[in-house]
């Protein structure tokens, strides 16, 4: 059979080479956002998650363009100085929130002839505009979120944040069953100091 010929491929593949299977107690995601397959997963994600009753084409390519947006941003040379030496400004929230308000604002001009076209589109995007201006508040105030904390902070479900979290380029870093989302840009000294707070391990 076929499939079991790819399936074969590819694990033979994987044996050939070793695997690796040491668990990374980090999640970096302005690394991640660079590979191509990680930013198509984080808008199917938030696609599943924001467009889940009523689907449309154009919104998951909207997202695939809003990612790669945060990407670019990301790839910038000036920005990952500041990153690198934790002097970074601008939140990439900001810049999600300004991309979403425009779509958000095409759409309701495209759609006001047909507001049944135009309700469940332009509440989705509202939401995440909404659930990102609550990122961006918290983050201008604290620098980092607890997992277990989210849903207290956001008046919402961990699945409705975290993706948004993961597009702001946050690092995540895990101990057991615990979590803590880190905004970018902080220096090696202050994430030291929050891991230290928190009983988080870091591996070296």
């Amino acid at each position: 059979m076929e499939n079991n010929k790819n399936i074969d491929y590819i694990l033979d593949a994987v044996i050939e080479r070793g695997l690796n299977d040491n668990s990374a107690d980090c999640n970096d995601f302005i690394e991640l956002l660079q590979k191509k397959d990680f930013k198509s997963l984080i808008a199917l994600e938030l696609y599943e998650i924001y467009f889940w009753d009523e689907r449309h084409e154009f919104d998951l390519q909207l997202l695939n363009e809003l990612v790669d947006s945060i990407s670019k941003f990301f790839q910038n040379p000036d920005t990952i100085i500041q990153i690198q030496t934790g002097l970074l400004q601008t939140l990439p929230s900001a810049i999600i929130l300004g991309i979403v308000a425009y779509i958000g604002k095409k759409i309701k001009k495209a759609f006001s002839k047909n507001k049944a076209n135009d309700s469940e589109s332009s509440s989705s995007w509202s939401r995440i505009e909404k659930n990102t201006a609550k990122i961006d508040k918290e983050f201008k105030n604290h620098d980092y979120i607890l997992s277990d904390e989210i849903e207290r902070i956001f008046d919402t479900s961990r699945e409705e944040i975290q993706p948004l979290l993961k597009l702001c380029g946050c690092k995540c870093y895990i101990d057991k069953k615990r979590s803590i989302w880190l905004k970018a840009g902080l220096s090696d000294e202050k994430v030291n100091g929050i891991l230290k707070k928190h009983n988080f391990k870091k591996r070296k």
